[in-house]
């Protein structure tokens, strides 16, 4: 099956055996041999018939039946226009919804804290976040509104 293109092939034992061909232009071919095992398991081929496989489908040998179906498939290569990518729609900007409950709450908060004659009393956020200074110490007051369970 492989005389007129192979000369000669040997099994070469090393730290990874491979299969060592010499084709009739002299060229030399090293084809691991647990790729030659695993594709004679998976296409249940001898060996001969999977060596010839590495070869022709790393172009060492012409098959006219795979090329003239090559060229049929190529020929029937449709042709996919390309989409250019859309531009970006604008966003609007975010508004956020006034909550009187949790100004309230951060208003009342700070007033306590200003009785306390705490330091550096700061309202980050009208209706969420209040730091301070106490003792040399930094603090936060971060006011979270839990959200109702879905039923």
């Amino acid at each position: 099956m492989l005389n007129g293109i192979v000369k000669s092939y040997e099994l070469k034992k090393g730290k990874i055996e491979t299969y060592v061909l010499i084709l009739e232009n002299d060229k030399k071919i090293e084809i691991v041999k647990k790729w030659v095992d695993t594709t004679m398991k998976n296409l249940e081929l001898d060996l001969e018939e999977t060596l010839l496989v590495f070869l022709e489908d790393n172009g060492y040998v012409i098959n006219e039946e795979q090329d003239d179906l090559d060229k049929k498939a190529k020929g029937k290569v449709k042709l996919v226009a390309t989409v250019e990518p859309k531009e970006k729609k604008e966003t609007k900007p975010r508004t956020k919804k006034e909550n009187p409950t949790k100004e309230l709450i951060i208003q009342t908060i700070a007033q306590a804290l200003a009785a306390m004659q705490v330091d550096n009393l700061n309202i980050e956020n009208k209706a969420k976040l209040v730091t301070f200074s106490l003792d040399n110490k930094d603090f936060k007051i971060d006011l979270v509104e839990k959200r109702k369970n879905k039923a």
